[in-house]
């Protein structure tokens, strides 16, 4: 009796009571909503992807944001992604935090074992790479290098002879066949179809047979590879035995871009051939086309097969599978700004939705001089950053609030006052500004969209700049020079260097953590020979490093004694002694801090670009 008694409750426990889900998420890279055969295009052919969706919970008004670091920061903390830190892509702005806990951090501390593979693109150096923020095994990806793909794979440099989406593909195959038999968290982070375009013959030869340009075959082809291995990846489950207790996530990162720097840009009608549901927009932009993202979800054993039609924000993934899981956020954790969307999964779509996006991404505003999408946001940028001049927006399930949209398309509606307000259920192709039809609506989302502007304006935590770690487990501490937390004069940030630097008083300001007491050599890298006879000081603490700058790639500027902690380092240039008048640092790519005594050379320099 007693035993009877036993396994009828055993039977009626949830699934996950008795075997925690392994989790598969799937993401792909500047693929827009319609780069689908399911969704109608006419050309791109994904029978995988296809399949998946049918098998899955699909969601029909799933947004992201308009660019890929910051739709990852929401979907790995749950939160805003500018509180996060994260606030744009490259120039230092698209690291996370170290304060912020990722969902891979508290699988790994709930007994999953978890590897990612492909695209990370929130942190690039010591504490900020992947296997410093939960996961066990991660290949960190180079972009955008589709062919012969390189990388670092748990931290050393690593080369592949094959296409990254098979090398990512590979790995991940692997990590699920040796973890089989405990429940896993793999994030298979595609990097296609990302430019540069380019895909394998065999994926690229029947589109070119059919008349296209090249540049259309490889984009279509990288679609269709990527498809195709995604199709491997999922038959990797099924071999396993392991399909059924999977929770498999894919999703894009933003919407589709029409440029390639190998190939050249789309034409109006391959454009239009690309996007049958004629949504407004591309990435980068607020527009739907710019944020509307698949979003498909099987677990065979849980969520019967169908459409949900309510609208749910890349944020809400991360409590749902805190839910799904049964894993508790951690006490010390901060506020997450997503919703589980449990509930809809296992069919239960009624009732109210309350749920709220704040939209943006890159397109910080600042008058502050010299600023861009790289600049930092320090303080005289933000006192120079005005609410009415923010690219931003408001969505809730009804409506869709945004200030300065884009405009650069015929077709799009017109602002009023700088607002346009679209009625999301009636009008989801965005084609009406409804603003004036509904004062009380638009005047209720301006005040709530303002506050929410200004509550990130004052928080020290939003937007926030890196903070290198100096003395950490590596030798060689990297501090990206296009990664400052603050820039004076006529210093001009861009995503990969600090360049315009050229008189007296242009300068570029740092922060470290030292995690080591100790003697430390400083170097400077430049990836030119511009800066040749610029005379630089470089002040941390309360050491003070001049030197004049020459044509080498890598130089050493002098020696420091740094203490543990928090500190700042600010390379100020102190006088051209070119007899070039138009000299200037234009090439700053780093610099690199070591133990006293170490040398190094650019061999020993191989990190993430």
């Amino acid at each position: 009796m007693r035993l009877s008694i036993f396994i009828l409750i055993l039977i009626s426990l949830p699934l996950w009571a008795k075997e925690p889900p392994n989790i598969l998420l799937i993401t792909a890279d500047d693929m827009g909503f319609d780069d689908l055969s399911l969704h109608k295009h006419p050309y791109i052919k994904t029978p995988n992807l296809d399949a998946l969706a049918k098998q899955s919970v699909q969601f029909s008004d799933f947004s992201v944001t308009p660019v890929c670091s910051t739709t990852r920061a929401a979907l790995l903390t749950g939160r805003d992604f500018y509180k996060t830190g994260v606030s744009g892509v490259h120039g230092g702005r698209d690291y996370m935090q170290l304060s912020e806990t990722l969902i891979s951090d508290i699988l790994n501390d709930n007994g999953y074992a978890t590897g990612l593979w492909g695209k990370w693109h929130i942190g690039k150096t010591e504490g900020y790479m992947p296997t410093d923020r939960g996961f066990d095994e991660a290949y960190y990806a180079e972009l955008y290098q589709h062919k012969n793909s390189t990388g670092f794979y748990n931290g050393n440099p690593v080369e592949h002879k094959g296409w990254v989406s098979k090398v990512i593909t590979d790995y991940s195959i692997d990590f699920i066949r040796k973890n089989k038999n405990r429940p896993f968290f793999a994030y298979t982070s595609y990097l296609a179809p990302h430019e540069p375009w380019i895909a394998p013959k065999e994926f690229t030869q029947k589109f070119i047979n059919k008349g296209m340009r090249p540049a259309i075959a490889n984009l279509y082809g990288m679609i269709e590879e990527m498809d195709y291995q995604i199709g491997r990846l999922l038959q990797s489950l099924e071999e396993q035995g392991l399909a059924d207790n999977t929770i498999v996530i894919f999703m894009s990162d933003n919407g589709p871009w029409w440029d390639s720097s190998n190939l050249g840009a789309m034409t109006k009608s391959e454009w239009e051939e690309r996007n049958p549901s004629k949504m407004n927009g591309n990435k980068g932009q607020s527009w739907q086309n710019g944020i509307k993202s698949p979003l498909f979800i099987r677990w065979p054993n849980e969520f019967k097969a169908g459409t949900v039609n309510r609208y749910v924000d890349v944020k809400d993934i991360f409590p749902t599978l805190l839910s799904l899981t049964e894993t508790h956020l951690p006490k010390t954790n901060k506020p997450i700004d997503g919703q589980s969307f449990v509930d809809y999964l296992y069919g239960n779509t009624e009732g109210p939705n309350n749920r709220e996006t704040y939209i943006a991404s890159h397109s910080v505003k600042s008058n502050k001089e010299h600023f861009n999408q790289w600049t930092p946001i320090d303080d005289e940028a933000r006192s120079q950053m005005t609410y009415h001049s923010q690219v931003i927006g408001l969505r809730n399930e009804q409506y869709k609030l945004i200030l300065n949209p884009a405009n650069d398309r015929d077709g799009y509606p017109q602002p009023v006052q700088r607002y346009i307000l679209i009625d999301m259920q009636a009008d989801p192709l965005e084609r009406h500004n409804v603003i004036s039809k509904h004062p009380v609506v638009a005047n209720k989302m301006k005040v709530k969209l303002k506050e929410k502007f200004h509550q990130l304006l004052v928080s020290k935590t939003s937007y926030a700049p890196p903070v290198f770690v100096v003395g950490g487990n590596e030798t060689i501490s990297v501090v990206n020079g296009f990664g400052a937390a603050t820039t004076n004069g006529n210093t001009i940030s861009t995503a990969h260097h600090m360049t315009n630097m050229k008189a007296k008083g242009d300068s570029a300001s740092y922060l470290i953590e030292v995690k080591k007491a100790g003697n430390y050599d400083v170097y400077f890298k430049q990836d030119n020979t511009d800066a040749a006879g610029i005379l630089i000081n470089v002040n941390i603490g309360q050491n003070n490093l001049s030197s004049e700058l020459t044509e080498l790639n890598l130089q050493k500027l002098g020696s420091v004694k740094l203490k543990i902690g928090t500190q700042q380092i600010k390379f100020n240039v102190m006088q051209n002694n070119s007899y070039k008048p138009w000299a200037e640092i234009s090439g700053f790519r780093r610099l690199i801090l070591v133990p006293k005594g170490y040398e190094i050379s650019n061999h020993d320099l191989k990190m993430p670009q």
